[in-house]
């Protein structure tokens, strides 16, 4: 408890997941704070901690001590923190990377994005990208997803740059230079054919829109 404590003092923040609240509160650093545990524990938690205002929440940040109920309330935690602090596409990125969204059935398709519960995204941007990312080969413009989206073409530009801080058409492109990325990275598939399946016209397009995004050829990257 003695170096959980020089640890607080020294960090940026501190916390716990579930049963290590137990400990964040043992050494004292709850204490006139707003909490959260794992349900089970919530009566029990309280009893020992009067001094902690525990609350049924899913996590809890106040100052720089966080905690979190569970395993899967911590995912929400964690993109929470890096959206508030280096935006929402390195979140959306971060939560594609772990296939994590909202429950969905083991027999869905695994989504290229996956949206998570960040807070405070339109629920109009989730089904703009669910448009993209099913039309990779054959691009949308972006009128016809604000139109399948039900807003108008200036509204979704609003949606896109309020959330996100770019353009519809900025983020579908580099959707699509990821999606080829993996392609290039992954599998020996000719870039022509990757070229076709992520929406350019042509390999040479393909290639200048990769190096732009990359630094690199996709030639390049494939032999490194």
């Amino acid at each position: 408890l003695s170096g959980l404590r020089r640890a607080a003092r020294a960090a940026r923040a501190c916390g716990g997941v579930e049963a290590g609240t137990w400990l964040v509160a043992r050494a004292g650093l709850l204490e006139g704070r707003s909490a959260t545990t794992h349900w089970e524990d919530m009566e029990d938690f309280s009893s020992a901690f009067p001094g902690v205002d525990v609350r049924p929440d899913r996590y809890v940040i106040d100052g720089p001590v966080f905690t979190s109920g569970g395993a899967s309330p911590t995912f929400d935690l964690m993109l929470h923190l890096i959206r508030t602090r280096l935006g929402m596409a390195v979140a959306l990125d971060v939560a594609s990377v772990f296939i994590y969204d909202q429950a969905r059935a083991a027999t869905d398709a695994q989504p290229l994005v996956s949206l998570g519960r960040l807070d405070g995204y339109d629920p109009r941007l989730a089904q703009a990208i669910r448009l993209m990312e099913s039309h990779v080969d054959q691009p949308l413009t972006v009128e016809a997803v604000a139109k399948r989206a039900g807003v108008t073409a200036r509204t979704l530009e609003s949606i896109f740059r309020k959330s996100i801080g770019e353009t519809p058409g900025a983020y579908y492109l580099r959707l699509r230079l990821g999606a080829a990325r993996r392609l290039v990275v992954d599998t020996r598939i000719a870039m022509a054919d990757i070229a076709g399946r992520t929406g350019f016209s042509s390999a040479a397009a393909f290639s200048r829109a990769f190096s732009r995004a990359f630094g690199e050829a996709p030639v390049r990257l494939r032999r490194g």
